[in-house]
Order: structure tokens, then C-alpha cells, then sequence
């Protein structure tokens, strides 16, 4: 199995142990595979007024078929997840009350993205398909008030939508997150007097985080450019350097993560036999040790319970490998192609094969041959000699700028995607700013001391139990999926 094949399986693999029970618990799965799901045939029936799950679902065919006018890229896009809208509508469809089921005993079989541009082509409609319609779904949260849940039900929902909530603010800010994460953790670990890299030469370590800084800087840039004028195909090898060159920023990451664990957790079997002193006493400890644990640790307990532990040690690598392509490089491109809502990898992700006014013809010997009319008498040569130096004699009247519908609708899809970009970029980086500047890395210095004698970042301190308690939640969910499910319910 390929590195790319083997990280999308993990992916899929910890979608099925995690997401989709715990929103199986609460009654909305938020993306059901349209190729593999069953409805009840009533739940899918459009209202009196002609609005409903079909409709909806089938509102993003005509929308990317060309067949509707005046519909602007948010909605174009949350269409390209029209599985997503379809779920949503009927868990909120008004005065019943439907719910959907995740069903582990169901086997599937799925062709993953075997090269790189297309996993990025596949990922560009999946990601801003998914943002889209997560915005949807939490704007109109309150169209789960007016369905035919009872109380309870609603309520629980209420809960889930909360909970997507968070998830989609820190998918939003995930470019921030990954690259403060490695901020704090490399340079916290390489400016100790017994950092990560002094067993190459004392100081090492500074150099090292400065270069890979700047390298990691430099990728983004460069993903940056590459996304907004080149196809994934055109680029390739730039974006198999990127994803190569990123993980390898991960590995050192982990690296400073686990010398930086190794420093705080006691040497001796003596010093562990005060574990709850220990939890108490060590910031280091807490920090990192628990809540990594707490993260990684129930990826593996659930996959045991579940049955299904093999992919943690055949793909977990390979994903830990790419988790950095998966936010710099796929959120990146998809972002900034927010304007293209083709499908991507279903066929249709070519350039147009408009020829203008030539026109491919058959040749008298069997071969193609381009026909172009152009004049070739004498007469004609001269009648537009003259008229054109006629006219440039003339100075033409000022006239404003006529644009056809298609031009006008694609400078409008670029300009909304460059504000889309504009925002996502500038909260991210505004985060950045502010995380590493030095006036905060100063007030760190001041208020934030471990046992150990090193500050270590509040940031990265609320980074690491938000994803710890997001893992639980998930957690708490698996465990009680297969809970109903032992009892039949």
C-alpha cells in the first residue's frame, strides 16, 4: 500500500470508529456516502410547497449543469456535498421526525486517489464542499426546532450542532494551529540547555529550528502560488516535493514532542511511584504527555474495541507522515480554487477544447487537417486595407466596457473567492502574528514557568486539551454506539 493510499485509509478507518458513531448517537450523521445509504422512500418526499430533501439534493445538479442562473459561489460550492445537504434536510425536515443511523456491520470497497494530483483534485471538491455545507448546517441550526423530534431529540441535537460548531472553527484556523504548534514545540525544545539536537554540537538546535522556519514559511509560499494558477496535474512534482519536505517538518515536531516528554517524566522507577504528585507537580507532564495521550491513546483503545486495531499500525505513520499536506496543501488549493466547482476527479477536470475559428476537418489522405478562413484575393486584401486605415483615421467614440454574462459571472466567482482567501489567510495569519510575537513570547517568559525551569506557551497548553477533549467527546460517543448496539437499539 502506497504512503497516500495507506493515510486515507486511517482516515477512513478512524471516521468509522469515531465521527460516524458518535453522530449515530445523536441521530444526525452530518455526510452519508450517496453510493451506499439507504432512505426510507418517505422521508425523502418534498413537502406541499415543493421543498424538501429531493429537492435540495437535486437542486445542486441544475447548479452545476448550467441549468440555473443567479446563484452565487457559497451556494455552488456547499452543492458539490449535496450528500451533506441531503442529511441535513431530512433530520430538519418540518414536522417529522427522521433520524439517521451509522450501520458498523455494512462493508464497503472504494478506489482511494492513487497519485498526487489527483488526491488533490478529489480533495479540492471534498473540502470546500464539506466547508460550505458545514456553514450551512450551523447557520440554519435552528431549523431543528421547527422539525418533529420530540424534546429530548432536539435538545441532543442542539448539542451536536455545538459541537460541529467547534470542529468547523478549528478547521478554519487549522493553518494557524499546525504551524504554531510547530513553532512552540521546536523552539521550546532546541533552546534548552539540553535541547533535542545537542547531541549533534551544543547549540545545534537553534539552527535547525531556524532553518526548518523558514523552509516550512518558504512552502507555504510557494502552495500558495501554485495554487492560484496551476493545475494539480501542471505541478505535480512541486506538490510531491511540498508534501515531502512538510513531513518531514512533522518529524521533527514529534521528535522535540517526545525529547521534550522524555525531560519531564522521572528517569527512575522511584519517581513514578508518586503518579498523582507527578500529574500535580509536572506542568510538562500534564501538557503534553496526557493530552497526547489522551488523543492518540483512544484512537487506539477505540480501534481495539471496535475490532479494527490493524490500520494504527500499518497507516498511522504513513498519515502522521502527510497530516501537515492535509491542512497546507489540500485546505490551500481548495481555497483558492474556491471559483472551480467542477467535480474534479469524475471526469471532469480538463481544460475547455474551444478551438476558436478553426475547425478540425478530414484531409483528402484520411488525416486531420485545421481549416481557417482567411482571404486570399486580391480584391478582398484591399477592401480591408482600406477600411482599416478608414477607421484608424477615425477616433473611435468612448464606450464602457461590455461584458457577457459568462465573463461577468466568472469575475464575480474570482473576486468572491479572493475575499474568501483574503479572510481565511488573514485570520490565520493574524492568529500567527500575535502567538509569536515577541511582546507575547515575553509575557510567556514571565508568567508561564514549568517545574523544570523553561516556559512553555499557554497556546499551545489550550491547543493540546481542546483536541484531547474533542477526542473524547468522540470517544464517549464510539463507546456508547457500541454499547446501543449490543443491546439492539
Amino acid at each position: 500500500m502506497s504512503p497516500l493510499a495507506a493515510s486515507q485509509n486511517f482516515e477512513y478507518k478512524m471516521s468509522n470508529i469515531l465521527d460516524k458513531p458518535l453522530e449515530s448517537v445523536f441521530g444526525y450523521i452530518s455526510v452519508l456516502p450517496g453510493a451506499f445509504s439507504a432512505y426510507r422512500y418517505k422521508a425523502l418526499l418534498n413537502g406541499p410547497d415543493g421543498k424538501g430533501p429531493l429537492a435540495s439534493y437535486f437542486k445542486g445538479e441544475t447548479l452545476h449543469g448550467g441549468g440555473a442562473t443567479g446563484a452565487g459561489l457559497f451556494e455552488r460550492n456547499m452543492y458539490l456535498a449535496e450528500d451533506r445537504i441531503l442529511c441535513f434536510e431530512i433530520v430538519t425536515k418540518k414536522r417529522e421526525g427522521w433520524i439517521l443511523k451509522y450501520v458498523k456491520s455494512a462493508k464497503a470497497a472504494t478506489d482511494v486517489p492513487t497519485t498526487v494530483p489527483e488526491f488533490i483534485s478529489q480533495r479540492r471538491r471534498w473540502l470546500n464542499g464539506s466547508l460550505f455545507a458545514s456553514f450551512h448546517s450551523t447557520i440554519f441550526f435552528y431549523r431543528i426546532w421547527t422539525s418533529g423530534q420530540n424534546p429530548i431529540r432536539m435538545l441532543v441535537l442542539q448539542i451536536e450542532f455545538i459541537y460541529n460548531a467547534v470542529q468547523l472553527l478549528f478547521t478554519w484556523t487549522s493553518l494557524a494551529n499546525f504551524y504554531l504548534a510547530f513553532f512552540f514545540l521546536v523552539s521550546s525544545a532546541t533552546t534548552a540547555t539540553n535541547g533535542a539536537f545537542n547531541f549533534l554540537s551544543q547549540g545545534a538546535g537553534q539552527d535547525i529550528f531556524q532553518v526548518f522556519l523558514k523552509l516550512y514559511i518558504a512552502l507555504l509560499f510557494v502552495v500558495t502560488v501554485c495554487s492560484l494558477g496551476n493545475r494539480p496535474q501542471g505541478s505535480k512534482w512541486i506538490y510531491g516535493l511540498c508534501m515531502l519536505l512538510f513531513g518531514v517538518c512533522n518529524m521533527i515536531t514529534l521528535w522535540c514532542a517526545g525529547w521534550t516528554v522524555y525531560l519531564a517524566v522521572p528517569h527512575t522507577l522511584a519517581g513514578w511511584e508518586d503518579f498523582p504528585n507527578l500529574v500535580a507537580t509536572n506542568q510538562t507532564f500534564r501538557e503534553i504527555v496526557i493530552s497526547l495521550a489522551a488523543t492518540y491513546g483512544l484512537y487506539l483503545f477505540s480501534s481495539i474495541l471496535h475490532f479494527e486495531p490493524w490500520h494504527m499500525f500499518t497507516s498511522f505513520v504513513q498519515y502522521m507522515f502527510l497530516l501537515p499536506s492535509y491542512v497546507n496543501i489540500l485546505m490551500m488549493y481548495a481555497m483558492c480554487n474556491l471559483h472551480d466547482v467542477t467535480w474534479g476527479t469524475k471526469g471532469d477536470n480538463g481544460a475547455a477544447k474551444d478551438l476558436g475559428g478553426a475547425k478540425k476537418v478530414k484531409g483528402e489522405n484520411g488525416k486531420d487537417m485545421m481549416e481557417i478562413e482567411i482571404p486570399t484575393a486580391r480584391e478582398d486584401v484591399d477592401r480591408m486595407w482600406a477600411a482599416s486605415r478608414s477607421s484608424l483615421k477615425i477616433k473611435p467614440p468612448e464606450e464602457k466596457e461590455h461584458r457577457d454574462a459568462a465573463t461577468k459571472q466568472a469575475d464575480h466567482d474570482r473576486n468572491s473567492r479572493t475575499n474568501v482567501v483574503l479572510a481565511w489567510v488573514g485570520t490565520n495569519m493574524l492568529m500567527i502574528l500575535v502567538f509569536t510575537s515577541q511582546a507575547f513570547l515575553n509575557w510567556v517568559d514571565t508568567h508561564f514557568v514549568t517545574s523544570q525551569g523553561s516556559s512553555f506557551n499557554p497556546y499551545l497548553t489550550f491547543l493540546f486539551f481542546a483536541l484531547a477533549g474533542l477526542s473524547a467527546v468522540r470517544f464517549v460517543g464510539s463507546i456508547l454506539y457500541l454499547i446501543f448496539r449490543l443491546f439492539g437499539h
